[in-house]
């Protein structure tokens, strides 16, 4: 049995998702564990979002994979020959490591983010992730409509804890002023007379960028998040951030000749290159240099 742990927001746990497809698809038994990092049910995006019915890890398994029974005998056990635990710890996020294929018996922690681990399971995660539009806001409903119907670029600027959060130190600064001046100089090059639609975690900030060319996107209308990222993938092209939640807006667009511009580098810690598979197809640095690919 291979338990996937699952933590974080909607484009972390749609990646465990996806792996947990592919898995299945190669013929192994797996589960989702995804108890231990959500106190609510309400934050299973896979359930409440896609409504999607996946094998669900129980706690004697956990607690066996990762010898953590709580009972007399195991805790002294543990005390005399240590912790026996069966993890598989993913080195880096954003490189793909074939070995998570061969394994097996083990718990498996990490974020696994590139379509290489799931390239051939893309069409059922397509049909999987598919948002139910009928219940929308009528304002996404108009928005989506719009944006199919132009040259629309979906923008996205995380700003919040990449900026002075926890996370700064491992995201920020790679999505620059000059990153996005240089992406949209790019789009208007290539495509003539885009809008840009602008997806933001600073609402009020957002609502401050409204121009001509640029729309501030609020059409949730407390639905949830899911509808920024239903509606990303109804732009024609994409300008996204080294997010995830953009990651899968991008990607959940099956236009064929869409254009995505991705930030050169991901993460101030790693120097990979698998979470750009499937996607991107022009990359820019943080000081605005254009590499297409």
């Amino acid at each position: 049995m291979i338990m996937l742990q699952m933590t974080g927001g909607m484009g972390n746990q749609m990646f465990t998702y996806a792996l947990y497809r592919s898995l299945r698809q190669k013929g192994k038994e797996v589960c989702i564990e995804d108890f231990t990092h959500y106190d609510t049910p309400e934050k299973n995006c896979l359930q409440t979002v896609f409504h999607l019915d996946y094998r669900k890890a129980d706690r004697e398994a956990y607690q066996r994979l990762t010898d953590s029974e709580p009972d007399f005998l195991h805790k002294v056990k543990r005390k005399l020959t240590g912790r026996k635990e069966k993890i598989y710890q993913e080195k880096d996020a954003i490189i793909f490591e074939p070995e998570v294929f061969q394994t097996d018996d083990v718990y498996m922690i990490g974020y696994f983010q590139s379509e290489r681990y799931f390239e051939k399971a893309v069409f059922d995660l397509r049909k999987d992730f598919s948002f139910a539009w009928n219940t929308f806001p009528e304002k996404a409903k108009k928005l989506r409509e719009q944006m199919q119907a132009e040259t629309s670029v979906s923008l996205h600027i995380r700003r919040g804890d990449y900026m002075n959060g926890k996370f700064a130190s491992i995201y920020g600064n790679i999505c620059t002023d000059a990153y996005y001046e240089a992406a949209r100089r790019y789009m208007k090059e290539h495509f003539g007379d885009c809008r840009f639609y602008l997806f933001t975690d600073d609402a009020e900030w957002g609502k401050q960028q409204e121009s001509e060319d640029t729309v501030y996107v609020d059409a949730s209308e407390g639905a949830g998040a899911y509808v920024d990222m239903a509606l990303m993938s109804c732009c024609r092209h994409h300008i996204i951030a080294n997010s995830s939640f953009s990651w899968w807006g991008a990607w959940l667009d099956e236009n064929p000749d869409k254009t995505v511009i991705a930030p050169a580098k991901w993460l101030n810690i790693s120097e990979g290159k698998d979470i750009y598979a499937g996607l991107g197809n022009c990359l820019i640095d943080a000081n605005g240099s254009v590499q297409c690919v």
